[in-house]
């Protein structure tokens, strides 16, 4: 067997491989698009399918979409507001924090880091119940304020951030190594 044979049954492999890798991604996009054309009793009583019967597909869901009496609209932007607000702070707040652990050595920094990374390992179901209770203490409940605020610091972002604020103050400093 000569070398280009070999080549191109590895060839062959990989593009079996991405086609596999392509179905699986395409295949549920086209579930939901055909699911949107179906009745919401259909898709209630049968889930999401690959059935398609064209008898009972339309565009009522479409036109509810547009023209229905709901707040869809409202609850997208609303979810794009905070998706944004939160990751704006988050970024902002915990690169101030990345980046004083990365450019500053002070007193107590390494047992704030590993502070940091005990956090990490507490999972959020245990936080929930008394970030709830604090919320409501604060009586911040039902605002933007209780969505975007327990998450403005959070450990990962402080956690990845320093390699990136370190090689940030090499390059600013003048120090970056070739």
């Amino acid at each position: 067997m000569n070398r280009s044979m070999k080549k191109s049954g590895v060839t062959i492999v990989f593009y079996f491989i991405f086609a596999l890798l392509a179905v699986g991604i395409f295949l549920p996009i086209w579930v939901l698009f055909i699911a949107s054309f179906k009745p919401g009793s259909d898709l209630l009583q049968y889930g999401l399918n690959l059935d398609l019967n064209v008898s009972r597909m339309n565009l009522d869901n479409y036109v509810l979409l547009f023209s229905g009496q709901h707040d869809y609209w409202r609850w997208f932007f609303n979810s794009i507001t905070l998706t944004v607000i939160t990751v704006v702070g988050t970024l902002l707040i915990s690169s101030f924090v990345g980046y004083g652990f990365a450019a500053y050595d002070f007193k107590g920094k390494k047992f704030l880091f590993i502070l940091v990374l005990l956090i990490l390992s507490i999972p959020l179901e245990v936080v929930m119940l008394p970030l709830y209770k604090q919320i409501s203490s604060w009586k911040l409940m039902d605002s933007y304020t209780a969505i975007v605020l327990p998450f403005l610091a959070h450990a990962s972002t402080i956690f990845f951030l320093p390699s990136v604020s370190a090689q940030h103050s090499k390059v600013v400093n003048g120090s970056r190594e070739n």
